[in-house]
Formats: structure tokens, C-alpha cells, sequence
């Protein structure tokens, strides 16, 4: 049986006994941005400003698409939409926004859905004027990053757990989160010994070398939980920068680190992810390592070059790229890891909508 089939079970069995006075009592949280959010009872219909977090949405309950009044799929290539679709035929009725950017977020379709609560990811809580408007028509707004973070002890699935009423199914994927995260974690920790320089490449392959994550984000936090050094950290201040070839080579990073996705197809760089083959992504990822210049990098010479789905890192499935990252990385200490197990775990025991696909790849076999 299921872990969340048992945990749903306990949570029916245990209300049975609970006066409805006691089971209708507010909600009240402080979100990440340090606002206090209440609900009279547990959301039932939510919007999504970030479509991504559909997939943490899916960790903690068995049918994530009945709870969504609209979501913001804008981001999602046609590929990940395809096998969200796949998983519950019902979400392609699900009314979407549209927005690329916060100035674009449509307050006025928002307060016309009547969602119980919006779910703003932190880049779209920048719109302080639609914010206001929403709370001002009654529809509580919840900053939040549902996607597990290393770095705030995975809040944000918590928060989210607790206002549409999962708390234990939160908790059981967290717990999970954790266990394992912290396993990594803790054999560096005894290791010890430095940590190998990584060239960490967003959306590789579609222009030239080599656009970067800077210091506190996401898919950088990933490498140093990994047990390297993102170089791109040192001299990029914000979410992303380009790094001069010049930079890279002189910096000698001994892994290379690709990512990319069907929506880079077009543009000739790195594709991979679901519905993608691993020949495929590995064609693609050779075209990415063959730009001018490149083939100087000592990772690359060495053949520690490697590609990974965009949206694996950023995603609630993180947990599976940490594993990828932590076996490139230092193989020495993880070469026993199997991101294939760790995401046939998640998906048998955990999602409501599983992925599969070529999320990561070898530059050679």
C-alpha cells in the first residue's frame, strides 16, 4: 500500500473522533515572505502562479487537479505540460494565466476564478499592487516556494501542506526529503577535502558559453549540497549571469553541468527531459559541448561532462538531481546513489503525477 493511502486512512479514522467545531478552526501561517495568511478552513480552490508547483502540489495530495481553480503554465514546455496532462485528462480544462513576468499576472481573471488561495512563487509576489487587490476582493495570498529547498528546510511544502489541510502528507515527504539529503550531507561532512569546481550551465547550448546561477540559488545550492563549488557564485550577485569563456577556463572546473529541456529544441541546445530519449539528449548535449572553446575546459577534456532537466532542479523533484549531482561530482562517495531509483520511488510511492523521460544524461555511455 501506499504511504499517503495509509496516511489519508489515519487522518479519517482520527476525524471521526473530532468535534466539528474543532476540525473547522482557522488557519494561520506565516509565509515566506514574513506575511500572516488565515483561512477560515483548508483551501479548496487554489491558484497556481508558478505551474511548476503542480508537481509539489502532487506530493501531498491524490488528486492535486480538483483543488485548482487556474494555474500559471507559461513556463512549462509542451513536453512536461503533455505528461501532466497525461496523468489527469482534467487539467487541460483548468483555466490558465498566462503571465510571464509580474507586471503581466491578469488580477482582474485571478479574483474572477474565486480561489480560496493564491499561491504566488516569490518572483511574482514583486506585484505589491495586484497583491493588495486580491487580499482587498477576500482571496488570501500566500508567498510561497512549495519546491523542497536545501537551504530553508523545505518551508515553503510545509506551508502549503498546511493550508489545504495535507500537514501528514507533507510530513512524510519531507521527512523523506530530509533523510535523505541529510545522508549526503553528512558523508561529506566525514569526508571532508575540497570541493571540486563546477561549471554549471543554464540552458546550454542555446548561445554561447556559459550562462550561470550566481550565490543562493536554487539549482547552485544543489551543487554544494553536492559537494562542489558553482563558479559562477563568486561574481554573479543575482539568479543568473553570463560568464566569459575567459572566466571558465581560467576557474578549471573539473565537472561540466548542462541544463536544458524540449523548449531549447528550436534553438538547437540541450533537450532532454520527459518524453525525451537518453540518445537523444545525448546527441543534443554533444552539439552543446562542441561551441567553440569549450573543448579546453578540463571537464570536458576529462569526459566528466553531464546534462540535466532544467526543471528537475527547480522543481519538487530536486531530490532526484542531487543524487545525480552528488555521483558526478564525487564519485568517490556516492558512486552507490541511483537518481533512477530515488525518482521510481518518488513516483511510486509519493506523486500524483509521475515523470519519466531522459532528466539527466552521460556525456558518453
Amino acid at each position: 500500500m501506499r504511504r499517503r493511502e495509509v496516511l489519508l486512512g489515519s487522518l479519517a479514522l482520527g476525524a471521526l473522533g473530532v468535534p466539528a467545531r474543532a476540525r473547522a478552526a482557522a488557519i494561520s501561517v506565516v509565509d515566506q515572505a514574513g506575511r500572516t495568511v488565515t483561512l477560515d478552513r483548508p483551501a479548496r480552490r487554489l491558484v497556481l502562479s508558478d505551474g511548476i508547483d503542480l508537481i509539489a502540489l502532487g506530493l501531498i495530495h491524490d488528486r492535486p487537479v480538483e483543488l485548482l481553480a487556474g494555474w500559471n503554465a507559461t513556463w512549462l514546455d509542451a513536453d512536461t505540460l503533455a505528461t501532466l496532462e497525461a496523468a489527469d485528462p482534467r487539467l487541460a480544462a483548468v483555466p490558465k494565466l498566462g503571465a510571464s513576468s509580474p507586471d503581466a499576472l491578469p488580477i482582474e481573471k485571478l479574483i474572477a476564478l474565486s480561489p480560496d488561495l493564491v499561491v504566488l512563487s516569490p518572483y511574482f509576489a514583486s506585484h505589491a499592487a495586484g497583491v493588495a487587490a486580491l487580499e482587498r476582493a477576500g482571496i488570501a495570498v500566500a508567498v510561497l516556494q512549495p519546491s523542497p529547498s536545501l537551504r530553508d528546510g523545505a518551508q515553503g511544502l510545509a506551508l502549503l501542506g498546511r493550508l489545504i489541510g495535507r500537514d501528514a502528507q507533507a510530513d512524510a515527504y519531507l521527512s523523506f526529503f530530509r533523510a535523505r539529503s541529510g545522508a549526503i550531507r553528512d558523508r561529506l561532512a566525514k569526508a571532508g577535502g575540497p570541493r571540486p569546481p563546477v561549471l554549471l550551465e543554464a540552458h546550454a547550448g542555446a548561445g554561447p558559453c556559459c550562462m550561470s546561477p550566481g550565490r543562493g540559488q536554487s539549482i547552485g545550492d544543489l551543487v554544494d549540497a553536492a559537494g562542489g563549488r558553482n563558479i559562477g557564485e563568486d561574481v554573479i550577485a543575482g539568479m543568473a549571469g553570463q560568464l566569459s569563456l575567459e572566466h571558465v577556463l581560467a576557474a578549471e572546473p573539473q565537472i561540466y553541468v548542462g541544463t536544458g529541456g524540449a523548449y531549447l529544441a528550436a534553438r538547437g541546445g540541450l533537450v532532454l527531459g520527459p518524453r525525451r530519449t537518453v540518445d537523444e539528449a545525448r546527441a543534443s548535449l554533444a552539439r552543446a559541448l562542441a561551441r567553440p572553446g569549450l573543448s579546453e575546459i578540463p571537464a570536458i577534456r576529462h569526459g566528466r561532462a553531464y546534462g540535466l532537466w532544467h526543471d528537475l532542479a527547480r522543481s519538487a523533484l530536486n531530490l532526484v538531481a542531487l543524487e545525480a549531482l552528488a555521483r558526478w561530482i564525487r564519485p568517490d562517495l556516492f558512486g552507490d546513489l541511483s537518481p533512477q531509483a530515488m525518482l521510481d520511488r518518488i513516483n511510486a510511492e509519493f506523486s500524483a503525477f509521475p515523470v519519466t523521460g531522459a532528466l539527466w544524461v552521460e556525456a558518453r555511455p
